[in-house]
């Protein structure tokens, strides 16, 4: 692991699960970033020796209840992208960032399919806007936060952002 590797991952989960939780007002909560999906991912690409599939699972256990949603519909879908992303880092990690970033807007929009997908077959009504909007603001987010937690793991001559 990385200089400060554990104890970043752990507090930016805590800070990602905070931000998920958080009451926002109407006019912006359709605009929520998925904060849980994006730290997942970014652990998933850059550290592959955290355990990021579990954390992902008891993570979305933890909103499924929060939200009182279906049991296992967050658990599924973040243990989804978890695992995209851990697959696909190989492929990820030589893209420059840029195009990285909109290589991955198809994971956040996969995750807010899942979400969707299973409102629909529990019959919980879902707002589209608040399903979509939240895959656009977390692709536009993703080079800022990516960056944050890069420097936080590396040396100032170092890193691993190509």
């Amino acid at each position: 692991m990385r200089r400060g590797g554990f104890g970043a991952f752990l507090a930016s989960l805590l800070l990602a699960l905070l931000l998920q939780l958080v009451a926002l007002p109407d006019l912006l909560e359709p605009l929520r970033p998925l904060w849980l999906p994006l730290i997942l991912g970014f652990w998933a690409m850059f550290m592959p020796d955290m355990p990021v599939l579990a954390v992902a699972w008891i993570a979305g256990l933890l909103c499924d209840v929060a939200y009182d949603a279906p049991l296992g519909q967050y658990a599924l879908g973040l243990v989804t992208v978890a695992f995209l992303l851990r697959r696909l880092r190989g492929t990820l990690l030589v893209f420059p960032l840029w195009q990285a970033t909109l290589a991955l807007a198809p994971a956040w929009a996969m995750y807010a399919f899942l979400m969707f997908w299973i409102d629909g077959l529990t019959h919980h009504s879902a707002d589209a806007a608040r399903r979509w909007l939240p895959v656009l603001t977390t692709t536009l987010l993703w080079p800022f936060v990516a960056g944050l937690l890069n420097g936080l793991l590396q040396p100032r001559n170092r890193s691993v952002l190509p």
